[in-house]
């Protein structure tokens, strides 16, 4: 029987839905699970909750919980990873300290100095992961679900030869979201999607041999349904083609909406902080999560349009599948890097996981996406070479940060996120011509930002 493994299990929702989905196929029902943490708090209670979903669905799995990560992996079929480094602290510096200097974000997990920071402080974690797997479970497959993605899939290929692939549900997600606009059953609606995680695009939607898209920019004049993306249907109407990835995300892979100032954030709806409310969110929940673990009731399940149990069910059963995975381009779009992490349909059987060939993307897709494949490249290098200039030169070509800051307080931003990230980053000796701020900095820690924040909070709702 198969052991899958879920490192970051604390994070409860997520492990509980994808649990409940791998045990909806009756071939799982005495499935292993060990689920690994740090927090052994949140990780009792993930735990917990999982039992509960398993008896929900008359399962009988194997369900061990452990903050070793080793004993956690040993002998696995298949790894999930879910961490998140640093946790709300670490996402209070990435907003905050830009803040500081000018910059303002609404997710701050996938490209930008958010994004880059997230990726170096997971470079380290991720990279030890990947040389525990070979050694302790040498033929599973790793399936990353922790942002950013790109970045994170460039650390898993380029110090590793674990077998892996990047999952997100942006695709699935906005094809349903597309069916609604255009009025149509999945069945009757086929598409081809490509590009880099989070900035993929619907190259082709067709039903039958009649393109789809003129409908969809027709749909778009309809305000009701403009005003649900504002951001993603402007993009269209300048780039010709719509995007994986929701508004609040999009708007800020490019420089066309936040640096623009408070009239433009109001017209494209674009809700600046918005990940930190998400956050705040989450932490509301966590009592309701705790009760909810305490209890013996079983907990229903409804399957999510997560990848993850499709590919393990494939892998061990034989039966074929597509889905949309990351992995290295090695050829799949023609005209972007072969080394470049890209998000295309991918098949998964018995084998594992093989990209298909979709050949070159619109130009101006290309152009919309090259800054963001210089940043994952910049930051790869950056972390396996200990080059604090390439951290600079990351944040340099980020199309928003660009948009808003001169060079050198660029570099600036750079050097006080490193001091106040510290340990938690790799270390960036290595010693080049491209001089520092050769300034010194007293940042705030993030126990002291969240400290702050919850202050704010208060004050806001008294």
């Amino acid at each position: 029987m198969i052991k899958v493994a879920i490192i970051g299990a604390g994070s409860m929702t997520f492990s509980r839905n994808l649990t409940g989905d791998i045990l909806s196929f009756p071939e799982f029902r005495n499935a292993r699970f060990s689920y690994m943490d740090i927090d052994a708090d949140r990780l009792a209670m993930g735990a917990a909750l999982c039992r509960r979903i398993a008896r929900s669905l008359g399962a009988d799995p194997a369900i061990q919980a452990t903050t070793d990560r080793r004993a956690a992996i040993r002998d696995a079929d298949f790894v999930i990873n879910t961490v998140q480094i640093g946790g709300f602290n670490s996402t209070l510096v990435d907003f905050e300290i830009p803040r500081k200097y000018g910059l303002n974000f609404t997710i701050a997990d996938t490209t930008g100095p958010g994004g880059l920071f997230r990726a170096l402080r997971t470079y380290p974690v991720l990279k030890s992961l990947c040389q525990d797997m070979m050694e302790l479970c040498p033929h599973a497959i790793l399936l990353n679900y922790s942002n950013p993605m790109s970045m994170n899939m460039q650390t898993i290929y380029r110090t590793s030869n674990v077998p892996a692939v990047g999952l997100c549900h942006s695709v699935q997600g906005t094809f349903e979201l597309l069916l609604r606009y255009l009025g149509e059953k999945p069945e009757d609606v086929s598409f081809l999607c490509a590009g880099i995680n989070h900035m993929a695009f619907y190259v082709q939607l067709r039903k039958g041999s009649v393109d789809l898209y003129p409908r969809l920019f027709a749909a778009m004049e309809n305000p009701d349904i403009r005003n649900t993306n504002r951001v993603r249907f402007e993009l269209m109407r300048r780039l010709g083609y719509f995007s994986t990835e929701s508004s609040e995300h999009s708007a800020e892979y490019c420089p066309y909406f936040i640096p623009h100032g408070p009239e433009i954030i109001r017209r494209f709806g674009v809700p600046i902080d918005e990940y930190l409310r998400r956050c705040d969110d989450a932490e509301r929940k966590y009592e309701r999560l705790r009760r909810d673990a305490q209890s013996d009731e079983p907990l229903s399940h409804q399957r999510s349009h997560e990848y993850g149990s499709f590919i393990i069910h494939s892998v061990a059963t034989g039966q074929p599948r597509v889905v949309y995975g990351n992995m290295p381009n090695r050829g799949s779009i023609g005209n972007l890097p072969a080394n470049a992490i890209t998000e295309v349909p991918t098949l998964v059987d018995r084998g594992g996981l093989q990209f298909t060939i979709v050949g070159d993307l619109p130009p101006q897709i290309v152009a919309y996406i090259q800054p963001h494949l210089s940043q994952q490249e910049l930051f790869i290098r950056a972390a396996m070479e200990g080059r604090r200039d390439y951290v600079y030169q990351a944040a340099m070509f980020d199309p928003l940060t660009a948009a808003v800051l001169p060079l050198d307080k660029i570099v600036e931003m750079c050097d006080e996120m490193i001091e106040a990230h510290g340990e938690l980053l790799p270390p960036l000796p290595a010693k080049t011509l491209v001089p520092t701020s050769g300034k010194t900095f007293h940042p705030p820690s993030g126990t002291d930002l969240r400290k702050q924040r919850a202050v704010q909070l208060a004050e806001q709702s008294a």
